[in-house]
């Protein structure tokens, strides 16, 4: 079970210190969606992290940047375009049906799939998906051994519903405004971390990690 931070769209205060601390507290991937900022005001954010962070940060919106960071991968949203050129690292997307994930036929390393619950964020924007259709999605991709991507919950991931979606099916969270709508937002990471039953062995492993590393090798054969 992986927990992905959201950028919050808006500024914050002491908003690139904060991210840096939830980095140093184990975060393994952050995703940079700044859809109201100009490329230059991306820039200047990102230029904020030392290389060890972008390693771990995907971008949003900006496929531009991708020649000027070294990111750990590009996101992209349910009405973008799929990339022409090569990407170093992940490609991603956000699907808001399950009809269309199930249908997609491009190569995706791990989705978002949602609202899955009431956003916190959002107002207005409720859960999409009855909690029975996702067990049973989960269950006949586990019995057909469905080769789809990793999936990610979406909306309204609270630290209480993380186990609600790792009992549902799901690979990871992404926390948006769990986090960002706290007062203290490192405290709020962790309450998510926490929340993610430990387990031993294989089962404790990063997908995330596993994904970045099979990337490095395969681009090391070339």
């Amino acid at each position: 079970m992986e927990v992905i931070l959201i950028s919050s769209p808006s500024k914050k205060k002491n908003e690139v210190s904060t991210i840096r601390r939830i980095f140093e507290m184990g975060l393994s991937r952050f995703h940079v969606r700044k859809p109201d900022w100009s490329l230059d005001e991306v820039r200047k954010f990102l230029d904020e992290f030392p290389d060890e962070c972008i390693e771990r940060t995907v971008i949003h919106r900006r496929p531009e940047l991708l020649s000027e960071y070294p990111f750990a991968g590009y996101h992209l949203s349910s009405k973008e375009q799929y990339l022409a050129k090569e990407v170093d690292g992940t490609i991603s997307r956000s699907f808001h049906q399950l009809d269309e994930l199930i249908t997609s036929q491009e190569k995706l390393d791990y989705v978002f799939l949602g609202p899955i619950f009431d956003s916190v964020s959002k107002q207005g924007y409720n859960s999409a998906f009855p909690a029975s259709e996702l067990r049973s999605f989960f269950v006949d991709r586990r019995k057909l051994r469905v080769d789809l991507p990793r999936i990610v919950a979406l909306g309204g991931i609270v630290p209480e519903k993380v186990r609600v979606s790792l009992s549902l099916g799901f690979d990871g969270v992404a926390a948006l405004g769990g986090v960002w709508g706290s007062r203290y937002p490192q405290k709020a990471f962790m309450r998510y971390r926490t929340a993610i039953p430990s387990r031993s062995g294989s089962e404790n492993s990063s997908w995330l990690e596993e994904i970045a590393m099979t990337g490095k090798e395969n681009s090391s054969r070339l």
